[in-house]
Protein backbone atom coordinates (compact mmCIF):
# COMPACT_ATOMS: atom_id res chain seq x y z
CA UNK A 1 0.00 0.00 0.00
CA UNK A 2 1.36 3.38 -1.03
CA UNK A 3 1.92 5.95 1.72
CA UNK A 4 0.38 9.40 1.51
CA UNK A 5 2.56 12.51 1.49
CA UNK A 6 1.54 13.20 5.08
CA UNK A 7 2.57 9.70 6.17
CA UNK A 8 5.88 10.03 4.34
CA UNK A 9 6.44 13.34 6.07
CA UNK A 10 5.75 11.86 9.50
CA UNK A 11 8.08 8.97 8.75
CA UNK A 12 10.81 11.40 7.74
CA UNK A 13 10.31 13.43 10.90
CA UNK A 14 10.43 10.28 13.02
CA UNK A 15 13.71 9.29 11.36
CA UNK A 16 15.15 12.79 11.84
CA UNK A 17 14.30 12.76 15.52
CA UNK A 18 15.63 9.24 16.05
CA UNK A 19 18.99 10.09 14.47
CA UNK A 20 19.46 13.65 15.72
CA UNK A 21 22.37 14.26 18.09
CA UNK A 22 21.96 18.00 18.68
CA UNK A 23 19.54 19.11 21.38
CA UNK A 24 18.63 22.39 19.70
CA UNK A 25 18.14 20.84 16.27
CA UNK A 26 15.85 18.30 17.92
CA UNK A 27 13.83 21.10 19.53
CA UNK A 28 13.59 22.91 16.19
CA UNK A 29 12.51 19.71 14.46
CA UNK A 30 9.75 18.84 16.90
CA UNK A 31 8.29 22.35 17.15
CA UNK A 32 8.36 22.78 13.37
CA UNK A 33 6.73 19.37 12.84
CA UNK A 34 3.97 19.96 15.37
CA UNK A 35 3.19 23.37 13.91
CA UNK A 36 3.19 21.98 10.36
CA UNK A 37 0.86 19.05 11.08
CA UNK A 38 -1.56 21.12 13.17
CA UNK A 39 -1.22 24.15 10.87
CA UNK A 40 -0.45 26.25 13.95
CA UNK A 41 0.62 29.84 13.44
CA UNK A 42 2.88 29.88 16.50
CA UNK A 43 4.58 27.71 19.07
CA UNK A 44 6.50 27.97 22.33
CA UNK A 45 8.75 25.33 23.88
CA UNK A 46 9.89 24.90 27.48
CA UNK A 47 12.22 22.19 28.82
CA UNK A 48 12.63 21.09 32.44
CA UNK A 49 15.86 21.93 34.24
CA UNK A 50 16.03 19.53 37.19
CA UNK A 51 18.90 21.41 38.86
CA UNK A 52 16.99 24.69 39.13
CA UNK A 53 13.48 23.14 39.32
CA UNK A 54 12.34 25.40 36.51
CA UNK A 55 10.67 25.25 33.13
CA UNK A 56 13.32 26.90 30.97
CA UNK A 57 12.10 28.75 27.89
CA UNK A 58 13.95 27.61 24.77
CA UNK A 59 12.13 28.55 21.61
CA UNK A 60 9.41 30.83 20.21
CA UNK A 61 8.13 30.72 16.63
CA UNK A 62 5.39 32.87 15.08
CA UNK A 63 4.82 32.66 11.33
CA UNK A 64 2.57 35.68 10.99
CA UNK A 65 5.05 37.87 12.85
CA UNK A 66 7.94 36.10 11.08
CA UNK A 67 9.83 35.55 14.31
CA UNK A 68 11.94 32.72 15.66
CA UNK A 69 13.70 33.25 18.95
CA UNK A 70 15.90 30.78 20.78
CA UNK A 71 16.03 31.11 24.57
CA UNK A 72 14.13 34.35 24.19
CA UNK A 73 13.59 36.80 26.99
CA UNK A 74 10.05 37.28 25.77
CA UNK A 75 8.90 34.43 27.98
CA UNK A 76 10.11 34.18 31.56
CA UNK A 77 11.34 30.88 32.96
CA UNK A 78 8.95 29.43 35.52
CA UNK A 79 9.39 27.68 38.83
CA UNK A 80 7.75 24.29 38.50
CA UNK A 81 6.40 24.32 42.03
CA UNK A 82 4.68 27.71 41.62
CA UNK A 83 1.40 28.69 39.93
CA UNK A 84 0.47 25.05 39.60
CA UNK A 85 -3.19 25.66 38.83
CA UNK A 86 -3.25 29.09 37.17
CA UNK A 87 -0.36 28.85 34.67
CA UNK A 88 -1.09 26.72 31.60
CA UNK A 89 2.52 25.49 31.41
CA UNK A 90 2.99 24.46 35.05
CA UNK A 91 -0.56 23.08 35.07
CA UNK A 92 0.25 20.86 32.10
CA UNK A 93 3.53 19.84 33.71
CA UNK A 94 1.89 18.70 36.95
CA UNK A 95 -1.30 17.23 35.49
CA UNK A 96 0.61 15.42 32.71
CA UNK A 97 -2.23 15.91 30.28
CA UNK A 98 -2.92 17.89 27.16
CA UNK A 99 -4.87 21.18 27.28
CA UNK A 100 -6.99 22.10 24.24
CA UNK A 101 -8.51 25.58 24.59
CA UNK A 102 -10.77 27.10 21.92
CA UNK A 103 -10.15 30.72 22.98
CA UNK A 104 -7.48 31.48 25.57
CA UNK A 105 -9.07 34.89 26.35
CA UNK A 106 -12.33 33.23 27.35
CA UNK A 107 -10.87 30.42 29.45
CA UNK A 108 -11.57 30.44 33.17
CA UNK A 109 -9.07 29.63 35.91
CA UNK A 110 -5.82 30.44 34.05
CA UNK A 111 -3.70 33.57 34.21
CA UNK A 112 -3.23 34.76 30.59
CA UNK A 113 -1.82 38.25 31.19
CA UNK A 114 1.54 37.41 29.56
CA UNK A 115 -0.21 36.20 26.39
CA UNK A 116 -2.37 39.33 26.22
CA UNK A 117 0.71 41.54 26.74
CA UNK A 118 2.47 39.69 23.90
CA UNK A 119 -0.54 40.23 21.66
CA UNK A 120 -0.76 43.93 22.53
CA UNK A 121 2.92 44.53 21.79
CA UNK A 122 2.72 42.77 18.43
CA UNK A 123 -0.84 43.72 17.35
CA UNK A 124 -1.66 40.02 17.39
CA UNK A 125 -4.59 37.94 18.70
CA UNK A 126 -3.93 34.55 20.26
CA UNK A 127 -7.07 32.43 20.22
CA UNK A 128 -6.92 28.61 20.04
CA UNK A 129 -4.24 26.98 22.19
CA UNK A 130 -2.93 23.42 22.50
CA UNK A 131 -0.54 22.74 25.39
CA UNK A 132 1.14 19.33 25.55
CA UNK A 133 3.52 17.70 28.02
CA UNK A 134 6.66 16.15 26.53
CA UNK A 135 7.12 12.89 28.32
CA UNK A 136 7.75 9.18 27.99
CA UNK A 137 4.72 7.28 29.28
CA UNK A 138 5.17 6.47 32.96
CA UNK A 139 8.32 8.57 33.26
CA UNK A 140 9.09 12.15 34.22
CA UNK A 141 8.04 15.18 32.21
CA UNK A 142 10.88 16.54 30.06
CA UNK A 143 9.18 19.68 28.84
CA UNK A 144 5.99 21.49 27.78
CA UNK A 145 4.99 22.73 24.32
CA UNK A 146 2.31 25.25 23.45
CA UNK A 147 0.89 25.59 19.93
CA UNK A 148 -1.50 28.42 19.18
CA UNK A 149 -3.85 29.58 16.44
CA UNK A 150 -4.54 26.58 14.25
CA UNK A 151 -5.45 27.89 10.78
CA UNK A 152 -7.85 26.55 8.17
CA UNK A 153 -7.19 26.65 4.43
CA UNK A 154 -8.39 30.27 4.23
CA UNK A 155 -6.14 31.38 7.10
CA UNK A 156 -8.90 31.65 9.69
CA UNK A 157 -8.14 30.66 13.29
CA UNK A 158 -9.95 27.47 14.29
CA UNK A 159 -9.81 25.15 17.34
CA UNK A 160 -7.24 22.36 17.36
CA UNK A 161 -8.92 19.12 16.28
CA UNK A 162 -8.72 15.68 17.87
CA UNK A 163 -6.45 14.64 14.99
CA UNK A 164 -4.15 17.52 15.97
CA UNK A 165 -4.12 16.24 19.54
CA UNK A 166 -3.19 12.72 18.47
CA UNK A 167 -0.47 13.99 16.13
CA UNK A 168 1.09 16.20 18.80
CA UNK A 169 1.01 13.40 21.40
CA UNK A 170 2.65 11.04 18.93
CA UNK A 171 5.38 13.48 17.89
CA UNK A 172 6.17 14.70 21.42
CA UNK A 173 6.39 11.08 22.63
CA UNK A 174 8.92 10.34 19.90
CA UNK A 175 10.82 13.45 20.88
CA UNK A 176 10.76 12.44 24.55
CA UNK A 177 12.18 9.01 23.70
CA UNK A 178 14.94 10.56 21.59
CA UNK A 179 15.66 13.18 24.23
CA UNK A 180 15.81 10.54 26.96
CA UNK A 181 18.34 8.57 24.92
CA UNK A 182 20.38 11.72 24.23
CA UNK A 183 20.42 12.60 27.94
CA UNK A 184 21.44 9.04 28.79
CA UNK A 185 24.29 9.17 26.27
CA UNK A 186 25.33 12.56 27.62
CA UNK A 187 25.32 11.22 31.18
CA UNK A 188 27.37 8.22 30.09
CA UNK A 189 29.86 10.56 28.40
CA UNK A 190 30.03 12.69 31.53
CA UNK A 191 30.51 9.58 33.67
CA UNK A 192 33.28 8.35 31.38
CA UNK A 193 34.84 11.82 31.42
CA UNK A 194 34.86 11.92 35.22
CA UNK A 195 36.37 8.42 35.26
CA UNK A 196 39.14 9.59 32.94
CA UNK A 197 39.75 12.61 35.18
CA UNK A 198 40.04 10.26 38.16
CA UNK A 199 42.60 8.16 36.32
CA UNK A 200 44.57 11.30 35.47
CA UNK A 201 44.48 12.26 39.14
CA UNK A 202 45.86 8.80 39.96
CA UNK A 203 48.79 9.44 37.59
CA UNK A 204 49.29 12.79 39.29
CA UNK A 205 49.60 11.04 42.65
CA UNK A 206 52.16 8.65 41.14
CA UNK A 207 54.33 11.25 39.42
CA UNK A 208 53.32 14.92 39.64
CA UNK A 209 54.91 16.08 36.38
CA UNK A 210 53.03 13.53 34.29
CA UNK A 211 49.59 14.95 35.08
CA UNK A 212 50.69 18.26 33.59
CA UNK A 213 52.03 16.34 30.61
CA UNK A 214 48.71 14.57 30.08
CA UNK A 215 46.70 17.79 30.10
CA UNK A 216 49.25 19.62 27.97
CA UNK A 217 49.22 16.86 25.34
CA UNK A 218 45.41 16.85 25.24
CA UNK A 219 45.38 20.62 24.83
CA UNK A 220 47.98 20.53 22.04
CA UNK A 221 46.00 17.80 20.25
CA UNK A 222 42.85 19.91 20.37
CA UNK A 223 44.70 23.02 19.18
CA UNK A 224 46.14 21.06 16.29
CA UNK A 225 42.77 19.55 15.31
CA UNK A 226 41.13 22.98 15.40
CA UNK A 227 43.94 24.40 13.27
CA UNK A 228 43.58 21.59 10.72
CA UNK A 229 39.81 22.04 10.50
CA UNK A 230 40.19 25.81 10.18
CA UNK A 231 42.55 25.31 7.24
CA UNK A 232 40.03 22.91 5.71
CA UNK A 233 37.24 25.47 6.12
CA UNK A 234 39.38 28.03 4.31
CA UNK A 235 39.79 25.54 1.46
CA UNK A 236 43.55 25.27 1.97
CA UNK A 237 43.73 21.54 2.77
CA UNK A 238 41.61 18.44 2.16
CA UNK A 239 42.08 16.99 5.65
CA UNK A 240 39.13 17.29 8.03
CA UNK A 241 38.66 15.75 11.49
CA UNK A 242 35.09 15.01 12.53
CA UNK A 243 33.62 15.95 15.91
CA UNK A 244 33.59 12.30 16.94
CA UNK A 245 37.25 11.81 15.96
CA UNK A 246 38.10 14.98 17.88
CA UNK A 247 36.43 13.54 20.99
CA UNK A 248 38.18 10.20 20.49
CA UNK A 249 41.56 11.92 20.23
CA UNK A 250 40.85 13.99 23.34
CA UNK A 251 39.97 10.86 25.30
CA UNK A 252 43.03 8.98 24.00
CA UNK A 253 45.31 11.88 24.92
CA UNK A 254 43.94 11.90 28.48
CA UNK A 255 44.50 8.14 28.77
CA UNK A 256 47.70 7.63 26.79
CA UNK A 257 49.96 7.41 29.86
CA UNK A 258 47.58 5.59 32.19
CA UNK A 259 49.94 2.59 32.16
CA UNK A 260 52.43 4.62 34.20
CA UNK A 261 50.29 3.84 37.23
CA UNK A 262 52.01 0.43 37.17
CA UNK A 263 55.53 1.73 36.38
CA UNK A 264 57.75 1.95 39.51
CA UNK A 265 57.68 5.46 40.96
CA UNK A 266 61.47 5.63 41.39
CA UNK A 267 61.95 5.21 37.66
CA UNK A 268 59.28 7.70 36.61
CA UNK A 269 60.66 10.35 38.97
CA UNK A 270 64.35 9.57 38.48
CA UNK A 271 65.88 12.98 37.80
CA UNK A 272 69.56 12.00 38.08
CA UNK A 273 71.76 9.07 37.06
CA UNK A 274 72.48 7.88 40.61
CA UNK A 275 69.02 8.78 41.84
CA UNK A 276 68.54 7.76 45.46
CA UNK A 277 72.12 6.43 45.63
CA UNK A 278 73.80 9.81 45.14
CA UNK A 279 74.11 10.72 48.83
CA UNK A 280 75.40 7.26 49.71
CA UNK A 281 78.07 7.50 46.98
CA UNK A 282 79.21 10.93 48.20
CA UNK A 283 79.34 9.75 51.82
CA UNK A 284 81.34 6.66 50.84
CA UNK A 285 83.95 8.70 48.96
CA UNK A 286 84.23 11.22 51.80
CA UNK A 287 84.68 8.33 54.22
CA UNK A 288 87.44 6.88 52.02
CA UNK A 289 89.20 10.25 52.03
CA UNK A 290 89.01 10.37 55.83
CA UNK A 291 90.34 6.82 56.22
CA UNK A 292 93.23 7.51 53.83
CA UNK A 293 94.14 10.61 55.83
CA UNK A 294 94.18 8.59 59.05
CA UNK A 295 96.39 6.00 57.30
CA UNK A 296 98.77 8.81 56.25
CA UNK A 297 98.88 10.34 59.74
CA UNK A 298 99.51 6.97 61.33
CA UNK A 299 102.26 6.14 58.85
CA UNK A 300 100.49 3.42 56.92
CA UNK A 301 100.39 5.51 53.73
CA UNK A 302 103.06 7.57 52.05
CA UNK A 303 102.30 11.29 52.26
CA UNK A 304 102.99 11.87 48.56
CA UNK A 305 100.76 8.93 47.62
CA UNK A 306 98.05 10.23 49.96
CA UNK A 307 98.26 13.72 48.47
CA UNK A 308 97.79 12.38 44.94
CA UNK A 309 94.98 10.00 45.87
CA UNK A 310 93.15 12.55 48.02
CA UNK A 311 93.32 15.06 45.16
CA UNK A 312 91.96 12.44 42.73
CA UNK A 313 88.96 11.65 44.96
CA UNK A 314 88.27 15.28 45.87
CA UNK A 315 88.38 16.31 42.19
CA UNK A 316 85.96 13.53 41.33
CA UNK A 317 83.63 14.61 44.15
CA UNK A 318 83.71 18.15 42.77
CA UNK A 319 82.60 16.78 39.37
CA UNK A 320 80.15 14.18 40.63
CA UNK A 321 77.10 16.46 40.83
CA UNK A 322 77.59 17.57 37.22
CA UNK A 323 78.17 13.98 36.08
CA UNK A 324 75.01 12.97 37.93
CA UNK A 325 72.66 15.55 36.37
CA UNK A 326 74.19 16.41 32.98
CA UNK A 327 71.94 15.69 29.99
CA UNK A 328 74.77 13.95 28.13
CA UNK A 329 78.24 12.70 29.06
CA UNK A 330 81.34 13.08 26.89
CA UNK A 331 84.07 10.51 26.27
CA UNK A 332 86.25 12.43 28.72
CA UNK A 333 83.53 12.14 31.36
CA UNK A 334 83.32 8.39 30.86
CA UNK A 335 87.12 8.08 31.13
CA UNK A 336 87.06 10.00 34.44
CA UNK A 337 84.35 7.68 35.76
CA UNK A 338 86.28 4.60 34.57
CA UNK A 339 89.49 5.86 36.22
CA UNK A 340 87.87 6.34 39.62
CA UNK A 341 85.80 3.20 39.19
CA UNK A 342 88.93 1.09 38.75
CA UNK A 343 90.30 2.07 42.17
CA UNK A 344 89.67 0.71 45.64
CA UNK A 345 90.64 1.60 49.18
CA UNK A 346 92.43 -1.18 51.05
CA UNK A 347 91.80 -0.91 54.80
CA UNK A 348 94.11 -2.43 57.40
CA UNK A 349 91.52 -5.09 58.03
CA UNK A 350 88.72 -6.38 55.85
CA UNK A 351 87.99 -6.47 52.13
CA UNK A 352 88.90 -3.66 49.73
CA UNK A 353 86.28 -0.92 49.31
CA UNK A 354 85.79 0.06 45.64
CA UNK A 355 85.45 3.78 45.03
CA UNK A 356 82.46 2.94 42.85
CA UNK A 357 80.61 -0.37 43.05
CA UNK A 358 79.14 -2.08 39.97
CA UNK A 359 75.71 -0.46 40.38
CA UNK A 360 77.20 3.02 40.73
CA UNK A 361 79.39 2.52 37.67
CA UNK A 362 76.40 1.27 35.68
CA UNK A 363 74.34 4.36 36.53
CA UNK A 364 77.18 6.79 35.90
CA UNK A 365 77.84 5.18 32.51
CA UNK A 366 74.45 6.38 31.20
CA UNK A 367 75.52 8.49 28.24
CA UNK A 368 72.21 10.37 27.77
CA UNK A 369 69.36 10.91 30.16
CA UNK A 370 69.03 9.36 33.59
CA UNK A 371 67.85 5.79 32.93
CA UNK A 372 69.80 2.63 32.26
CA UNK A 373 68.72 0.48 29.33
CA UNK A 374 66.97 -1.88 31.74
CA UNK A 375 65.14 1.01 33.44
CA UNK A 376 64.21 2.50 30.08
CA UNK A 377 62.67 -0.81 28.99
CA UNK A 378 60.63 -0.93 32.19
CA UNK A 379 59.36 2.62 31.62
CA UNK A 380 58.54 1.80 27.99
CA UNK A 381 56.32 -1.00 29.23
CA UNK A 382 53.84 1.67 30.32
CA UNK A 383 52.40 1.57 26.79
CA UNK A 384 51.75 -2.16 27.13
CA UNK A 385 50.08 -1.53 30.48
CA UNK A 386 48.02 1.28 28.92
CA UNK A 387 46.75 -1.16 26.31
CA UNK A 388 45.92 -3.80 28.95
CA UNK A 389 44.09 -1.34 31.19
CA UNK A 390 42.06 0.11 28.32
CA UNK A 391 41.25 -3.39 27.08
CA UNK A 392 39.22 -3.88 30.27
CA UNK A 393 37.18 -0.70 29.73
CA UNK A 394 34.01 -1.32 27.74
CA UNK A 395 34.10 1.67 25.41
CA UNK A 396 31.00 2.43 23.35
CA UNK A 397 31.21 2.69 19.56
CA UNK A 398 31.62 6.43 20.02
CA UNK A 399 35.05 5.78 21.55
CA UNK A 400 36.03 2.66 19.63
CA UNK A 401 39.41 4.11 18.53
CA UNK A 402 40.62 5.34 21.93
CA UNK A 403 42.46 2.20 23.01
CA UNK A 404 44.34 1.82 19.72
CA UNK A 405 45.33 5.50 19.55
CA UNK A 406 46.50 5.64 23.17
CA UNK A 407 48.47 2.37 22.98
CA UNK A 408 50.28 3.38 19.76
CA UNK A 409 51.55 6.85 20.64
CA UNK A 410 55.20 5.70 20.82
CA UNK A 411 55.14 4.00 17.43
CA UNK A 412 57.01 5.60 14.51
CA UNK A 413 56.20 5.51 10.81
CA UNK A 414 59.50 3.74 10.00
CA UNK A 415 58.81 0.91 12.47
CA UNK A 416 61.46 2.01 14.97
CA UNK A 417 58.98 2.82 17.75
CA UNK A 418 57.62 0.62 20.49
CA UNK A 419 56.12 -1.63 21.72
CA UNK A 420 55.01 -3.34 18.49
CA UNK A 421 57.22 -1.69 15.90
CA UNK A 422 54.19 -0.63 13.84
CA UNK A 423 54.75 1.14 10.54
CA UNK A 424 53.07 3.97 8.64
CA UNK A 425 50.21 1.96 7.18
CA UNK A 426 49.24 0.83 10.71
CA UNK A 427 49.06 4.33 12.16
CA UNK A 428 46.08 6.56 11.37
CA UNK A 429 46.03 10.36 11.44
CA UNK A 430 44.74 10.61 15.02
CA UNK A 431 47.58 8.41 16.30
CA UNK A 432 50.13 10.44 14.33
CA UNK A 433 48.79 13.66 15.85
CA UNK A 434 48.99 12.26 19.39
CA UNK A 435 52.57 11.05 18.79
CA UNK A 436 53.72 14.46 17.57
CA UNK A 437 51.98 16.33 20.42
CA UNK A 438 53.41 13.90 22.99
CA UNK A 439 56.96 14.52 21.76
CA UNK A 440 56.36 18.25 21.48
CA UNK A 441 55.34 18.51 25.13
CA UNK A 442 58.23 16.27 26.24
CA UNK A 443 60.63 18.68 24.53
CA UNK A 444 59.08 21.94 25.76
CA UNK A 445 57.85 20.97 29.25
CA UNK A 446 59.32 23.03 32.07
CA UNK A 447 58.37 20.68 34.90
CA UNK A 448 60.38 17.55 34.09
CA UNK A 449 62.64 16.38 36.94
CA UNK A 450 65.45 15.31 34.61
CA UNK A 451 65.81 18.22 32.16
CA UNK A 452 65.00 21.84 31.48
CA UNK A 453 62.57 23.10 28.82
CA UNK A 454 63.61 23.48 25.19
CA UNK A 455 62.69 26.67 23.35
CA UNK A 456 59.95 26.50 20.72
CA UNK A 457 62.19 26.87 17.67
CA UNK A 458 64.56 24.13 18.78
CA UNK A 459 61.69 21.77 19.63
CA UNK A 460 60.05 22.27 16.24
CA UNK A 461 63.41 21.75 14.54
CA UNK A 462 63.76 18.37 16.27
CA UNK A 463 60.24 17.37 15.16
CA UNK A 464 61.10 18.37 11.59
CA UNK A 465 64.30 16.32 11.71
CA UNK A 466 62.36 13.29 12.99
CA UNK A 467 59.93 13.75 10.09
CA UNK A 468 62.84 13.85 7.64
CA UNK A 469 64.15 10.62 9.18
CA UNK A 470 60.79 8.98 8.46
CA UNK A 471 59.68 8.67 12.08
CA UNK A 472 56.92 11.30 12.17
CA UNK A 473 54.28 12.36 9.66
CA UNK A 474 55.78 15.39 7.87
CA UNK A 475 52.32 16.86 7.20
CA UNK A 476 51.37 16.71 10.89
CA UNK A 477 54.73 18.26 11.82
CA UNK A 478 54.06 20.99 9.27
CA UNK A 479 50.64 21.62 10.83
CA UNK A 480 51.98 21.86 14.39
CA UNK A 481 54.82 24.11 13.24
CA UNK A 482 52.36 26.57 11.67
CA UNK A 483 49.92 26.18 14.56
CA UNK A 484 52.45 26.80 17.34
CA UNK A 485 54.57 29.32 15.46
CA UNK A 486 52.37 31.20 13.00
CA UNK A 487 54.08 33.56 10.57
Amino acid sequence: MQMSEAEKGLLEIGYSMATESSFFLLFDTILDACMRYTNADGGTLYMVDDETDRLVHLLDVNRTLDTEEHQSASQADMQIAENRDTNIFTYTYHKRKLLNIEDIYEVKGFEVRAIKEFDARNHYRTRSVLVSPINVTGKKILGVMMLYNSLDDEGNVIPFSKDCERTVVSLTSQMANTLTNMILIQEMDEQLGSFVQSLTTAIDAKTPYNANHTRHVERYCMQLVDYINAQHTKGLIDVYITDNDREQLSMAAMLHDIGKIITPREMLNKSTRLGQFYEATVNKLEKIRLMMKIDMLEGRMDKTEWTMEDLRVSNFLAELERLNISDTLSDADIERIDDIGARSYHPQKGAPIPYLDEEEKKYLHIRKGTLTQEEREVVQQHVVYTDRILADIKFTDKYNKVRRIAASHHEYLDGSGYPQGLRGEDLDLLTRILTVCDIFDSLTADDRPYKGPMDLTEALTILQKMAEEGKLDPQVVSYITKCMKPE
